[in-house]
């Protein structure tokens, strides 16, 4: 076998120097005159040119041996290798926010419809599909009485009928009447509320995700009702705002009322760098494991949508173990996605007689035409807030330093996964590299589980921001503030 090329050792370059080495080592033989001695000549200019030629040849061989590899392929070629493996760089998303539609029963919503928060500078979304403001999709809806008459007053909600027989009394007395028979059900709030019109009966779901039906009788009508309908945002990415904020319609539909976020997001992501795809690439290539665990997290990464990041943790002793886990269960903690498609996931590669256990319940329907209830968790994020001082030589400082600070700590802080604690001093190295003139690195951080949290001056500590296995670190460029002091 050559030493040069393909070899046992993997790919041996044939450099520049060894080719012409070789070159003048035949011309010498062939010519009984030693070429290498010519000086400045037109044979030896001749050989420089044809060698520089091969030894362009052997870089390219070498970069087309590498580029079949994951660990050492870039670009599109990164791409072609893992496809071997039947794996895909996850592309860019948009976050889709689920909002809640407020309007006049039956109002069309056109694909497309501009939203926006308010804020400034503010955030825009769009309505993902078609749909209709409707009493058979609602999750609150106000109920007005259409005529006084003698007779029954019905409310029908998922095929349960709530019901007031009506003897002469007025329309106030068929509200609360109505009021009466519905807070039998546990499932709705009800409440009477008092306008210059009339009295409206307000029916709002427990559940601010759930949607259900609703059937009047003909005495009986809508005032309004609230659809959720499915918003993505018109950047890609992650993009994370408190509750309530979006409610600006950009576009004026005729019979909409409002709009407003009141549940969590399926959050976006850019499109999965070559670093993130090698890393990726690694867990989803487990979907064939034998491990149980790896091969559920393989599952979800590879054929669950907007499954971000995914981890496992199992109880296989007969006795609660130290995170409340019953014996002979396995936790899934998935971000991300859609909980059916989670639930579906994980009941196809779980082995059987294992329970799951987790706060999320999904009813997964079974091969005998049963109800298997699958449970995972979702991580509770730790939201950062972080305030970082640099220190350094002012007149080396780029005038885009906070922009460029704040791009690096984002970086790395998109690689923390559910369980992982921010170790502060691994941000220095990102900062260092990126911004010129600093030559130390203050970092101080604050952090809650409450969106509406805004630290103090004295919540700041010189602290890391430890997360236990089910929470996520998550950051945000409006939580980093960058201050620079100059050195003295």
């Amino acid at each position: 076998m050559s030493e040069y090329g393909v070899t046992d050792k993997g790919f041996v370059l044939k450099r520049l120097d060894v080719i012409l080495e070789e070159v003048h080592a035949d011309l010498t033989a062939g010519f009984g005159v030693d070429t290498r001695l010519l000086g400045t000549s037109f044979l030896k200019t001749l050989i420089m040119t044809f060698t520089g030629q091969i030894a362009d040849l052997w870089e390219t061989a070498q970069d087309s041996y590498y580029a079949k590899f994951p660990a050492t392929a870039d670009g599109i070629n990164l791409d072609n290798a893992v496809q071997y493996g039947g794996i895909r760089r996850a592309p860019n998303q948009r976050t889709c926010y689920p909002l809640h539609c407020t309007g006049n029963d039956g109002t069309h919503v056109r694909y497309g419809v501009i939203v926006a928060t308010n804020t400034m500078p503010e955030i825009r979304l769009y309505s993902a599909q078609e749909f209709q403001i409707s009493r058979e999709s609602f999750n609150s809806v106000d109920v007005v009485v259409a005529a006084v008459q003698t007779g029954v007053y019905t409310v029908g909600i998922n095929g349960e009928s709530y019901s007031y027989s009506n003897d002469g009394g007025n329309e106030k007395a068929i509200i609360a009447g109505l009021e009466t028979a519905l807070k039998a059900s546990k499932a709705y709030t009800v409440q009477v509320i008092a306008e210059e019109s009339g009295d409206v009966l307000r029916i709002e779901d427990t559940v601010k995700a759930r949607s259900s039906m609703l059937v009047l009788s003909d005495n009986l009508t809508t005032a309004s009702v609230t659809t959720i309908a499915n918003f993505f945002t018109q950047d890609y990415g992650k993009i994370t705002l408190p509750y309530g904020i979006i409610c600006k319609m950009v576009n004026n539909i005729s019979g909409v009322k409002g709009v407003t976020n009141l549940l969590e997001p399926i959050y976006g992501r850019l499109a999965e760098t070559d670093i993130e795809l090698r890393q990726s690439y690694i867990a989803k290539s487990a979907l064939r494991s034998n491990t149980m665990i790896d091969s559920i997290v393989a599952e979800l990464l590879n054929n669950v949508v907007n499954v971000e990041s995914a981890t496992g943790y199992e109880n296989d002793t007969e006795n609660v173990n130290a995170r409340g886990m019953p014996p002979h269960s396995i936790e899934i903690i998935v971000e991300g996605g859609d909980a059916s498609e989670i639930a579906s996931a994980i009941l196809r590669r779980k082995a059987g007689g294992i329970q799951t256990y987790g706060n999320v319940v999904v009813d997964v329907p079974g091969s005998y035409g049963d109800s298997i209830p699958v449970r995972f968790n979702r991580p509770e994020y730790l939201y950062a807030w972080l305030k970082i001082v640099l220190h350094g030589d002012e007149s080396r400082l780029p005038i885009n330093y906070a922009r460029l600070t704040v791009q690096s700590v984002l970086e790395d802080g998109s690689r923390l996964s559910a369980g992982e604690s921010l170790l502060t001093q691994l941000l220095n190295d990102g900062i260092y590299s990126r911004v010129a003139g600093v030559s130390y690195i203050d970092i101080y951080t604050a952090y809650s589980i409450d969106t509406s949290y805004v630290p103090g001056e004295s919540d700041y500590q010189l602290k890391n921001i430890p997360a236990t296995s089910r929470q996520k670190v998550l950051m945000d460029e409006k939580r980093i503030e960058v201050i620079f002091h100059a050195d003295s």
